[in-house]
């Protein structure tokens, strides 16, 4: 591994590691629900206002998280896409690119900490990680932000490492930490506080931490904050700061808020799955930081001392917080990652139940995924529900596929196998102490798992893309309605965020009867999208199938007659020219859901409705005019 490890090679052999990891999915996944869509639409929206300041989601101010995520999104949008073209991928590239800088940042501090070979091995490991992969392939805070604070910890390393740190450390130091509080405020800065006044409280010991008094460095942060802060404060009368403190932050230490919850080991019982492949090692990696506490060795005692007060603060804070959220610890990974190498390369000192333990962790994790992989790809492969069958006997076109493509089904089996087989032989390698040979297997499990689930189980689950569905039905919105796709405006009962986005900023979100009031007071055509899942009697008026319970008293029933006599009135007076449907799965809440996508006040010289798109199983599988075998 020496070879491995030495100069520039090092380098790109991480950093590709860490691409082949973000970029699994990065092009094919469709825009995730919520956070991702909403970071990509108000970065969509900065693009066509021109307002780089101010952060928002339709008419709704955004007062959450800084700008930071936003500014790189604009830069990457702009050299690779526009705004017009909706295309997610372009909007995860900074994602990709700073859990990048996360491996590599890891790599360099861990080289002047650990010793190179060690860095290595860590760093290569986290590379691979599931969550740092997860989130280096979504368009949010997250992995920009683990790149953030490990290059801020990185610096720190290189300045406990005992040799020369110049000024270039320092601004390095203090770069990351206004880079880190415009992307997620507070987070980088205090797990690089943490870290020192923990050390402080073990050490009494300061006199390291000269090299990073540099004048300049802390007003490179500042400039790099302030301004920006100024201005929001400014263009939102002062909300910014008090909504991100106060109706963001505040609410997350006091409370499980939005519903993110769970107890205090949270993030603990995640890890195996969330720090696969690395946690093969990761016992023994604890081990030896607690034998080199406890001995002799004042130099291992010190880099133990370093990397214990980098995880376990960061660690508790979160544990401790009332609301969580799996992403939330990826900043003491890194930490996680160089002890993992740490025992790597010293795997002979660490005691037989430490590795077994690992392996086992290990041997779990990889079945978990083995099986669910598959089985999530058999459960929402197809989009069919009973609610789509009604309607497509009710005369609404396609929108759902009863069986999922064999083809792609095979191919979700093909790779959850050669995962499998990974895992197994990586544990098998382990045994048998097989050196570099099980390194590259706990890496390639990695990846492979990243491929398996991410570049292929996932973009294929058909019932997720709903938003898709309703984009490739307004495709046909020229042929229909004589207003060409980019300008028919689109209202929506199903208002999750990647619709939005999917469809663009002009898109109205309401309650269905904002939504039939809004088509109604409109002249000119619209595409109107119901959520049948959120009403029950829409569902009832539009499949016939729905709750009887209310019906039971005259009043109740009067009330549903009235109710479906406004419903008809209102769809009369629109003059519905085209019914279609899409249908899925919400899984933001879980539930089936089913989409009634009609056209409005359509420019027909034939009268009557004019003939409908239709879809099987996804976007790719559009035809126009419906083909004879479309479910009547």
């Amino acid at each position: 591994m020496t070879e491995l490890a030495r100069g520039t090679r090092a380098y790109v052999i991480i950093g590709l590691i860490a691409l082949i990891s973000a970029f699994a999915g990065i092009l094919t996944l469709p825009p995730l629900d919520r956070d991702e869509s909403r970071f990509a639409q108000a970065t969509a929206q900065m693009l066509e206002t021109g307002d780089f300041v101010e952060i928002n989601f339709l008419d709704t101010e955004r007062n959450k998280k800084p700008i930071g995520i936003h500014w790189l999104q604009v830069v990457t949008v702009s050299a690779l896409s526009d705004a017009e073209a909706r295309e997610i991928w372009a909007y995860r590239i900074p994602s990709a690119l700073g859990a990048l800088l996360a491996a590599l940042a890891c790599f360099w501090g861990g080289s002047r900490l650990i010793g190179r070979e060690a860095a290595f091995a860590g760093s290569a490991m986290f590379a691979a990680t599931v969550l740092l992969g997860i989130e280096g392939g979504i368009a949010k805070t997250d992995a920009m932000l683990a790149g953030c604070t490990t290059l801020a910890m990185a610096a720190l390393m290189n300045v406990r490492s005992g040799e020369t740190a110049g000024w270039r450390t320092a601004l390095i130091f203090w770069f990351a930490i206004g880079l880190g509080t415009l992307i997620k405020g507070p987070v980088t800065p205090m797990v690089a506080g943490l870290a020192v006044v923990a050390l402080f409280a073990w050490e009494r010991k300061l006199a390291w931490l000269k090299p990073l008094a540099v004048w300049l460095g802390p007003i490179l942060a500042i400039a790099m904050v302030l301004p920006w802060l100024i201005s929001i404060q400014i263009a939102t009368d002062g909300n910014f700061l008090r909504e991100a403190l106060g109706d963001d932050l505040g609410p997350k230490l006091v409370s499980s808020h939005e519903r993110h919850g769970g107890p205090i080991g949270y993030h603990l019982l995640l890890a195996p799955l969330l720090f696969f492949p690395a946690v093969l090692f990761l016992i023994p990696g604890v081990g030896r930081i607690v034998g080199a506490v406890r001995g002799e060795d004042d130099r291992a005692a010190s880099i133990a001392r370093f990397l214990i007060c980098w995880a376990v603060p960061t660690w508790l804070v979160f544990e401790l917080l009332p609301t969580k959220l799996p992403h939330y610890v990826l900043p003491a990974y890194p930490a996680l990652a160089l002890m993992t190498g740490w025992a790597f390369v010293e795997i002979g000192k660490s005691a037989n139940w430490q590795r077994w333990v690992s392996w086992g962790l290990f041997a779990f994790a990889g079945l978990v995924f083995a099986i669910i992989i598959p089985t999530a790809f058999l459960i929402y492969g197809n989009n069919a529900s009973w609610d789509a069958v009604h309607l497509s006997l009710a005369g609404f076109q396609g929108g759902f596929d009863l069986t999922t493509d064999p083809t792609v089904g095979a191919i979700v089996v093909l790779t959850s196998g050669i995962f499998a087989a990974l895992v197994g032989a990586t544990l098998l390698s382990e045994r048998l102490r097989s050196g570099v040979l099980v390194l590259a297997l706990v890496v390639a499990s990695g990846l492979a798992w990243q491929v398996a689930a991410r570049g292929v189980a996932l973009p294929n689950a058909y019932a997720v893309r709903l938003a898709d569905q309703v984009r490739a039905a307004r495709e046909y919105s020229e042929t229909i309605t004589g207003v060409p796709a980019n300008e028919i405006v689109t209202a929506s009962s199903y208002t999750e965020p990647s619709l939005v986005f999917s469809l663009g900023s002009d898109t109205v979100l309401g309650t269905p009867e904002e939504v039939l009031a809004f088509a109604e007071s409109r002249e000119e055509p619209t595409m109107i999208v119901l959520d049948l899942s959120r009403d029950a009697d829409l569902r009832r008026r539009f499949t016939g199938v729905g709750d009887t319970q209310s019906a039971t008293s005259l009043a109740g029933l009067l009330e549903r007659v009235r109710s479906d006599l406004q419903l008809a009135s209102q769809l009369h007076t629109l003059d519905i020219c085209s019914q279609s449907l899409a249908s899925g799965t919400n899984y933001s809440r879980g539930d089936e859901t089913v989409l009634v996508i009609m056209y409005t006040r359509c420019a027909d010289d034939n009268g009557g409705l004019y003939p409908e798109p239709r879809i099987a199983g996804g976007t790719e599988h559009w035809s126009y005019p419906p083909s004879q075998d479309s479910p009547q």
